[in-house]
């Protein structure tokens, strides 16, 4: 099966895809939870050349932290290539007793953005792919 789609681009996901994908942590990131529920991530500088430059161009630290809070820091945890999406949202409505609606939206943004930083990652199991055969 092609990557792409039609005209070159990425397929869409249905919904019933991108809730069975399974979040899995950036393996160079380092993180620890502290006993108030906040988990700091510490994520290294690039070390290629690139990164090199910058560092000693704009004195770039050899790492940055973010801390995040309870709620994230649950999120971070089950980010573990185990859980699925949707069992991360059924965490979510148990743990903090939310709706169905409200934790699916707030996780998938929360998600995207964690991607778009490339702290996760998003590992579709292969079955799931192949249901929807539509986008080849």
């Amino acid at each position: 099966m092609s990557k792409r789609g039609k005209h070159g681009r990425k397929p869409k996901l249905t919904r019933e895809q991108s809730l069975s994908a399974l979040p899995v942590r950036n393996t160079l990131i380092t993180y620890h939870r502290s006993e108030a529920g906040e988990t700091e991530l510490i994520i290294p500088r690039r070390s290629d050349w690139l990164g090199k430059l910058m560092a000693f161009a704009f004195f770039v630290p050899s790492e940055r932290k973010i801390i995040l809070e309870s709620i994230g820091s649950d999120v971070w945890e089950l980010c573990d290539g185990e859980h699925s999406v949707n069992q991360i949202v059924d965490a979510l409505i148990e743990k903090h007793k939310l709706n169905r609606r409200e934790a699916e939206t707030s996780l998938t943004e929360y998600l995207r953005k964690l991607g778009k930083r490339r702290l996760i990652a998003f590992a579709i199991p292969k079955d799931i792919l192949e249901k929807d055969q539509s986008f080849e």
